[in-house]
Parts: structure tokens; C-alpha cells; sequence
């Protein structure tokens, strides 16, 4: 028999690794990053086609020379640094460097061992820039959350809060500092925890913005106010989360529940109205005394209805320095559909409404409770008549549009330290500017209140001088007709304005003396306002 040759085991070591070299080659070549293999002098001895596409230097001319030589930009970076300390700990390290010759970010990787170091270079310019503008970004959001006058907090993804901005450090009582890294939950009652941060974590999921309310909140004091929230997922440079908008709705509550008390009060004496009405015919004689006691309690319920009405409205004559106001209103009947307000917004800023609901009566009285309900909860948070006007119809056309019931609604804002007012019509007849004996008509900016929410609202500023006066009116005065048909009109109340030299409450008697002149026998057929501002 024949036996094999032996085979010389050092020969068969030496073709495995020169095998396995290739390999090794062929991979490194075909990676992304750039790679150099240093020798223990910091020589390269191979560069992959990454690395001779990086540093502009054909690989034949890299081998044999000193890293330090070929990167000289980075001897003033921890890459030198760190490199001897991997050849001397054996450990492998991760830097990030900046190539300070072109704003380039690498990424680097070194791999210590026996015979050689490894070093991996890879380009994270996009990513670096990326954070930078995350960062830029989140420190953006987070100061119109600081500054924004709704309520808001910030979640991590395990519901802990992680921001409080001073809106709601004034909604809960509590200091940010005393709340941070606490779960959701220690702002709700104890009875509502576990259910209510459930129901926040699945609103999260929704990719449109979640609506969570009504529910209640629990104060630092122990009080539990009415609240609402929208809640939305955030992406942060720090991971998920979510951002909190909460808004106090117990007082918008409260008001809606006497509001349809009273409702159903009125349409349960107008229930009891017609009912009588329909059979009067048949029965009046029989119930001549029930049908007087009827009229006598239906009178008594507009009489409440009218105080009712007259509590919710400011007093005929206010002022702040710079600014007085006169009013006189002259409902058709007990209830009316003009409705006005009258404050401070903010120091030396005096905030003047005037609304005109459709119709007049007990309906249009009922618009006007509409118009408070959702005008009362954002008066002082809108900042402007524009942001104000858009809170009113969008509130209005969520909570009322299945009235059908529009209104028309002027906003005025007077700076008396600017000197300056800005104002916000919706539909609502022009009011009167005077200046030096000159008239400026306020046209309207907008269209009625009511119609949907995506109407769009305008606003226009003017400056005054002292001494200037505004007159503001309903169309109920200029739409009075005499026996002939023939209106009261603009042109005459804008006449009256001018020529007369009278404010405040002689020209308001002067307006009402002239107009029922005009009707003679008649009587006016709708509500009127009438508000003089005093300028100085």
C-alpha cells in the first residue's frame, strides 16, 4: 500500500492565515467607513479604498507613515491621545471628533491587539447636525411652553412629569420643583388615578390630538377643579413623550348647568304658553282666573329672567384713567338680545364688548346666556380682540350650533398709555370715531359669530389723541321705521354725532329723544345699545 506524504505543518499555517488575510481584505474593502491598521509606531501599514477616498491620498503613499503625519488637523483632539491609550490599556474606545479644516463630524472606533491597532473612521455630519437642530427645536418649544398662557405640562414616557410652565403651576397651586419626576396621577384624586392616567395613555395612541374631559384635578389645597386636556405624542432628543394642555372648565360648566336650568324653565313656561294659547278659545271663560294667574307667573319669570339678564351685565359707567364709558340699553321687551361687557383686560387696557344676537325676546335673551357661557372661561386669556372673537365662535360653533342662532359681535381694546385701540368685528353695524370734529366709520373685520368654526377674523388698530370719543351702537336704533318705512338711519346718528358736540349720556338722550320723534306713534321693534367712550 501507499501512504500520503506528510505534509509540513508550518507551510499549511502559513497558506490558512495568507487565506484568511484575503478574507479579511476583501471585507474591509467593501465596508462603508473608512479603516487604517496601525503597527505599534502608530505606522499605518493598511488602508481600506474608504480610507484612501477620505484623506485624498492614493494608499501607496499611505503606508509606512505615521497617522500623526497624515492627520496632522486633529493634534490638537484626544484622537492621538486616546490611540496611545488603547495601545497601552488594550481596550477599545468610541470618540467623536470635529475635523476643524471643513466642519466635518467623525465618528471614531479604535480596536487594539497584539500585532496592530484598528481604526475605523465614519462621516456623522447628518447626524450631528440633526441633534443640533433637535436641540435648537426642543429649547424653541420649550419657551413658547414656558410663556404660553394655557396650562401645559410635559410627560416622559413613563407619565412623569418632566415640565410644569407657570400657567399651570397657577392652575394646581404647586411650584414645578415639587412636582417634577412625579407620575401623572399626583394630579388627580386619589379616586381617579388609576383610571384616569389609563385613559391619558391610551388618548396618546390616537395620532390625532386626544380630547380627555370632563375630569377632575386635584389643587395642592386639596380642591378639585373641572378640567379638560388634550394630549399629544412628542419626540425629544431624550426619547417619547407627551405634552399635556389642560384648560379649567369649571366655571364654563357651572354656567352651562344654569344656563340650562334656565332654559328649561323659560321653554317649560312656553310649553305651558301654548298649550293654554292653542285651547283659549274653547275655554276662555272657564279659565278666565287660571289664564290671569298664568300671565301673572309668566310675568314673574321674565321678571327673574330680566334680573337675571341685568345681573350678568356691568355697570352703565365705568372708567379707568384715560378712558370713561357711558351705557344706555332699552330692551323691546323685559328680556333682549344686545348684550355688552365692560373691564380692565390688563393695567391702563380697558376691554369694551357689544353682541347683537338674531331677534329679540326670550329667545335672543337665552342667545346672550350663550354668548357668556363660553365668553366668561377665555375673556382674560385672549390677548387680543382678534384671538378673542376667533375663542367666542369656535366655542360657540362647538357647543351651540345646533340653535342656529347667530350674533353679531364688535371687540375693542383701548391702550390709554399707547394711546391706541384695536378692534374686531364680526358682522356687527360700524361704529362712530370721532377726532377733531372728523368721523371714521369701524367697519366690520369678519363675518357673523355662529356660522363654523373655521371663520377667519381680522383686526385693525388706530391711534387717538386725548379728547377723542367712540360711539358704539346696535342696529336696533338705525332700523327704526316711521309709518312710511323710512329708517332712522346711520347718516343721521353720524350727524348728531358731529354736529352736536354731546357725549356720553346728553348724547345718548339727544339719540333716543330724536329717534322716537321719527316714529311718532310707534314704538321701536327691536333692542337698542348705545356705548360712548370718553377719550382723554
Amino acid at each position: 500500500m501507499s501512504s500520503e506524504p506528510n505534509k509540513d505543518p508550518t507551510t499549511s499555517k502559513t497558506a490558512f492565515r495568507s487565506a484568511s488575510r484575503k478574507d479579511v481584505i476583501r471585507i474591509l474593502e467593501r465596508i462603508t467607513d473608512a479603516f487604517l491598521s496601525l503597527d505599534p509606531e502608530l505606522r499605518i501599514i493598511y488602508a481600506n479604498f474608504e480610507a484612501e477616498r477620505l484623506l485624498d491620498v492614493i494608499r501607496e503613499n499611505l503606508v509606512g507613515k505615521r497617522i500623526a503625519e497624515i492627520l496632522p488637523q486633529f493634534s490638537d483632539t484626544l484622537l492621538f491621545p486616546t490611540i496611545i491609550d488603547c495601545k497601552r490599556s488594550g481596550l477599545p474606545k468610541d470618540l467623536e471628533l470635529l475635523d476643524p479644516t471643513d466642519g466635518t463630524w467623525y465618528e471614531v472606533r479604535i480596536f487594539p491587539s497584539i500585532e496592530d491597532l484598528a481604526v475605523y473612521f465614519r462621516d456623522v455630519t447628518s447626524r450631528k447636525l440633526g441633534e443640533v437642530k433637535l436641540r435648537e427645536s426642543e429649547e424653541r418649544l420649550s419657551e413658547l411652553v414656558r410663556t404660553s398662557l394655557e396650562p401645559i405640562l410635559s410627560l416622559n414616557a413613563a407619565m412623569e412629569i418632566v415640565l410644569m410652565n407657570p400657567a399651570a403651576e397657577e392652575l394646581f397651586s404647586y411650584r414645578s420643583w415639587e412636582v417634577m419626576n412625579r407620575h401623572i396621577e399626583f394630579l388627580l384624586p386619589d379616586r381617579h388615578k388609576k383610571w384616569g392616567s389609563r385613559v391619558l395613555e391610551k388618548l396618546a395612541q390616537i395620532p390625532e390630538k386626544g380630547i380627555f374631559g370632563p375630569f377632575r384635578g386635584r389643587r395642592k389645597d386639596g380642591s378639585e377643579p373641572l378640567l379638560e386636556a388634550a394630549i399629544s405624542r412628542m419626540k425629544t432628543s431624550s426619547g417619547e413623550g407627551f405634552t399635556i394642555i389642560v384648560r379649567n372648565i369649571t366655571e364654563r360648566i357651572r354656567t352651562g348647568r344654569k344656563l340650562r336650568n334656565t332654559v328649561e324653565e323659560l321653554r317649560q313656561v312656553d310649553r305651558e304658553r301654548n298649550h293654554l294659547l292653542h285651547n283659549l278659545e274653547a275655554q276662555v271663560r272657564a279659565r278666565s282666573k287660571e289664564l290671569s294667574r298664568f300671565y301673572t307667573s309668566m310675568k314673574e319669570e321674565l321678571n327673574l329672567a330680566k334680573r337675571v339678564q341685568n345681573s350678568l351685565l356691568p355697570p352703565i359707567d365705568a372708567s379707568i384713567p384715560g378712558a370713561s364709558t357711558f351705557v344706555t340699553y332699552l330692551p323691546v321687551m323685559d328680556v333682549g338680545g344686545d348684550w355688552y361687557d365692560v373691564f380692565e383686560v390688563r393695567p391702563g387696557v380697558l376691554r369694551i364688548l357689544l353682541a347683537d344676537a338674531t331677534g329679540h325676546g326670550v329667545q335672543a335673551a337665552l342667545v346672550t346666556m350663550t354668548i357668556k357661557g363660553v365668553y366668561e372661561p377665555i375673556k382674560y386669556v385672549a390677548n387680543s380682540p382678534m384671538e378673542l372673537l376667533a375663542g367666542i365662535n369656535f366655542d360657540y360653533c362647538r357647543n351651540f350650533k345646533s340653535l342656529q342662532m347667530y350674533f353679531s359681535c364688535f371687540i375693542l381694546d383701548i391702550d390709554t398709555q399707547k394711546k391706541e385701540f384695536k378692534f374686531a368685528s364680526a358682522g356687527h353695524p360700524a361704529l362712530f370715531w370721532k377726532s377733531k370734529d372728523k368721523i371714521e366709520l369701524l367697519e366690520r373685520t369678519g363675518s357673523l359669530v355662529g356660522l363654523n368654526t373655521a371663520m377667519v377674523f381680522t383686526e385693525e388698530d388706530r391711534k387717538y389723541r386725548p379728547g377723542d370719543s367712540i360711539l358704539m351702537i346696535t342696529d336696533g336704533i338705525f332700523e327704526e321705521f316711521d309709518s312710511h318705512q323710512n329708517p332712522f338711519g346711520e347718516e343721521r346718528i353720524e350727524l348728531i354725532y358731529q354736529t352736536s358736540g354731546l357725549k356720553g349720556k346728553s348724547l345718548h338722550d339727544r339719540l333716543i329723544k330724536d329717534m322716537k320723534a321719527h316714529l311718532g306713534n310707534k314704538d321701536p321693534q327691536d333692542d337698542i345699545t348705545l356705548i360712548s367712550i370718553n377719550l382723554s
